[in-house]
């Protein structure tokens, strides 16, 4: 019987504080479990937004990815065609530089030409003049006269080799 008491009293004692908790704890405790469900229900609706926006920013952020990396090959190419029109531009001044400087060659080549043929004649004619002087000097007889011929002939020979030919 005695523990037929104790559990009455202590049913009686538990309906109690239930009934004071009732009055005076449980509209605060619902209240707090609310705030804190509304809390929650709010975070979570914060980092629903913050993935929208993290992925709006994414996009844009890929958006300017992709512009920069287009007007990055735009530069790219201008740079490239400006280097290949700066190189044609180099060749073309090489091209004509040599070209001038080639001239330049074959007019001193021409005047070295033209020198040594003036040149060449000269010493003909001064071969011509030194051996009329010794023709007219000699009396000739048909011996001396080929041998002096001959001579001529072989000096010709020579200054024709050491000048080149005279045309």
């Amino acid at each position: 019987m005695q523990l037929l008491a104790q559990f009455v009293v202590n049913i009686l004692a538990f309906l109690l504080l239930l009934a004071i908790l009732k009055k005076f704890a449980w509209g605060t405790l619902l209240a707090l479990i609310d705030e804190r469900r509304e809390k929650i229900v709010s975070e979570f609706r914060g980092i629903d937004q913050a993935k929208e926006e993290l992925a709006g920013l994414r996009i844009d952020y890929q958006q300017r990815l992709e512009k920069i990396e287009e007007e990055a090959r735009g530069k790219i190419q201008q740079a490239i065609s400006e280097g290949r029109r700066i190189g044609m531009e180099i060749e073309e001044d090489a091209r004509t530089h040599a070209r001038a400087t080639l001239e330049k060659v074959k007019e001193t080549a021409a005047m070295e030409v033209a020198k040594a043929r003036s040149e060449l004649k000269e010493q003909v004619v001064d071969l011509a003049i030194q051996i009329t002087h010794k023709v007219l000097q000699q009396h000739l007889d048909e011996e001396t006269d080929r041998r002096m011929i001959e001579g001529f002939i072989q000096e010709i020979h020579t200054l024709d080799k050491e000048h080149g030919p005279t045309t």
